[in-house]
């Protein structure tokens, strides 16, 4: 293995980590370990498995289909249109409605929380953050052949040097005891429900594609190179990744006995750091997390630029995107990070459990014939969770509650099994 492709993949993968680790990554491992107290290491382990181990999973099984740089993505079997509009809605879900506002959110919360500024409502200072963060970041979004080596040169090393300093910090100095007393009552499930919140594994159906039009810009255009290089690349934002949620949970849970459970979310990362460093903490965490989401922010604008200019056959432009994502994510992220993320949890709800269907199967993609065994089970999998969903809107009905798994958020598994053996039944009309 030469030095050149070890360099490159670690360049790459230090840009994979910024733009995977953003504003979720930061609040819900802290919120997690403050309320999951001494079983806050079981809380990582199910939030990392949901969060990191399916987006490298998602990788790898567009890797196992080949259609890592195709823009339907691992949505190909599902047929043309189909494919477009679940990738137009996890576009928008990763983009300008939700996940790229929420990156703006959550840093003012956070760096501005210890200055006496809430996060709540519509204010001067926040509409001032919100113009001077979106403004740099569509700025190196702009060029699209060189936003992943801007990530990676621009802002990776400072967000994981602040990160890595954090999680040490945190491990030799705790904050306090770890409260015994569990103020979650299920601390596995709503950690892996903290993981889908992250919409990491949304966001690498379209990071695959990304990170591998990076790589070739390196040189690396052959299967395997691509295949060797996306791998070793996954491998370093997935052990970057580890140990920096590994540490946040560790200090979310030494804050536990500290501050109580309903502490907003954006206040408690400024309250726990700042018990760290002290006065010098207003500073570090307003750079570090500015940085963090920021990162973050450049990566899903390019690419929500990316996909709909080759969705649109470069009708409308990458930078034309790039500015007016960055525009309309300005707007939306002023109106407060906890109603950015109560606004997501029914959206992710519906979404994921279809798109995990498609992940699954497309790891057996080879031996899968029948394209109707996926799009079958897809709609298994989307029914279930809409009616899921609306069932907590208010419908009357009680369906989903008799589903198997239900109980832990996995009733949708049965009806994609019972829908997908359908498909199986039905032959594709090439084969009729």
């Amino acid at each position: 293995m030469n030095k050149k492709l070890l360099r490159d993949s670690f360049v790459v993968g230090a840009a994979l980590f910024s733009m995977f680790f953003g504003a979720g990554n930061v609040v819900f491992p802290l919120y997690i370990g403050l309320t999951a107290g001494t079983q806050w290491f079981t809380g990582f382990l199910c939030y990392y498995a949901a969060d990191v181990g399916l987006a490298l999973l998602t990788i790898y099984a567009m890797l196992a289909s080949s259609c890592i740089d195709r823009k339907e993505g691992l949505f190909h079997r599902l047929g043309a249109l189909p494919a477009m509009l679940m990738m137009s809605a996890i576009i928008l879900c990763i983009g300008p409605l939700l996940a790229i506002p929420r990156t703006g959110a959550t840093a003012f919360a956070i760096s501005f929380a210890p200055l006496g500024y809430s996060s709540k409502g519509i204010t001067l200072a926040k509409v001032l953050y919100s113009v001077v963060f979106f403004g740099i970041s569509t700025v190196l979004a702009y060029r699209e052949s060189n936003m992943v080596d801007a990530i990676a040169r621009y802002l990776s090393p400072i967000k994981i040097g602040g990160f890595i300093l954090i999680v040490i910090a945190a491990t030799a100095w705790p904050l306090g005891r770890i409260n015994a007393d569990v103020h979650d009552a299920n601390v596995a499930w709503n950690s892996i429900l903290a993981g889908y919140q992250t919409l990491d594994v949304m966001a690498s159906l379209v990071f695959g594609f990304v990170i591998v039009t990076a790589l070739k810009n390196k040189g690396y255009t052959s299967g395997s190179q691509k295949a060797l290089s996306v791998g070793l690349s996954s491998l370093v934002a997935g052990a970057l990744l580890f140990v920096i949620y590994g540490g946040l949970c560790y200090l979310g849970a030494t804050g536990s006995s500290l501050y109580p459970a309903d502490t907003e979310k954006g206040a408690l990362a400024a309250y726990l750091v700042g018990g760290l460093f002290g006065s010098a903490s207003t500073v570090v965490l307003a750079v570090v997390m500015s940085i963090s989401c920021m990162a973050t922010a450049v990566g899903l604008i390019g690419t929500t630029g990316t996909f709909i200019s080759q969705f649109s056959k470069g009708r409308v432009s990458y930078r034309t995107v790039a500015v007016c994502t960055g525009l309309f994510s300005m707007v939306i992220s002023n109106v407060g990070l906890d109603i950015i993320i109560a606004f997501a949890a029914p959206i992710l709800t519906f979404l994921y459990p279809g798109t995990l269907v498609v992940i699954v199967l497309s790891l057996f993609d080879r031996y899968i014939r029948n394209d109707n065994i996926f799009r079958f089970a897809t709609v298994g999998a989307l029914l279930s969770s809409g009616l899921s969903v609306l069932e907590g809107f208010g419908l009357p009905v009680a369906i989903t509650a008799s589903l198997p798994f239900e109980s832990v958020g996995l009733g949708w598994i049965a009806p994609a099994c019972i829908f997908g053996v359908a498909g199986w039944l039905v032959r594709p009309r090439a084969q009729a």
